[in-house]
């Protein structure tokens, strides 16, 4: 049963994010769910993906094109938080996944060499903070899911430089 509860709100958040975004969101999204389902069908951390869905309902009610770099943030750290409880190893190639897929995007969205340089380098500090702070906080899920929501506010910040 629980597999099944995983994959109809796997299916609902990635039509949201197919309906509202457009493909670019369903791609991350289903980089996250992919990651996701290596570690198992769970729901407490699957439902710590729901609220990546703001940045989602941003972009659709302004049209601001920028918020898929929080959203992205948003799903790297939770995947990078959900693979280093297995291992820190494991946490950084997820949280390096996400982000890889998100720069492909970019330059496909023929974002300038300036301009993706520049994400790649926050994207990489931001998940090495993330890394950090999981590493050094509690091993708690409230700790997980602020570490996540952090990381994408930071990159909603980091938005103005």
């Amino acid at each position: 049963m629980h597999d099944i509860a995983f994959i109809l709100a796997e299916l609902a958040f990635l039509a949201a994010t197919h309906f509202f975004g457009g493909p670019p969101w369903t791609v991350i999204g289903t980089v996250a769910f992919i990651a996701q389902a290596v570690i198992g069908f769970r729901r407490a951390p699957l439902a710590m993906l729901a609220p990546s869905l703001l940045w989602l309902a941003g972009f659709h009610a302004t049209g601001n094109r920028e918020l898929f770099f929080p959203f992205t943030m948003y799903l790297s750290s939770f995947v990078a938080v959900q693979l280093a409880d297995r291992s820190m190893g494991l946490g950084v190639c997820g949280g390096s996944m996400v982000v890889c897929v998100f720069m492909v995007i970019r330059t496909l969205q023929n974002a300038t060499p300036r301009v993706l340089a520049f994400e790649l380098l926050l994207a990489s500090l931001i998940l090495a903070g993330v890394l950090l702070a999981h590493r050094l906080a509690p091993k708690r899920p409230l700790w997980s899911a602020v570490i996540v929501v952090v990381s994408s506010l930071l990159a909603y910040a980091c938005l103005s430089l």
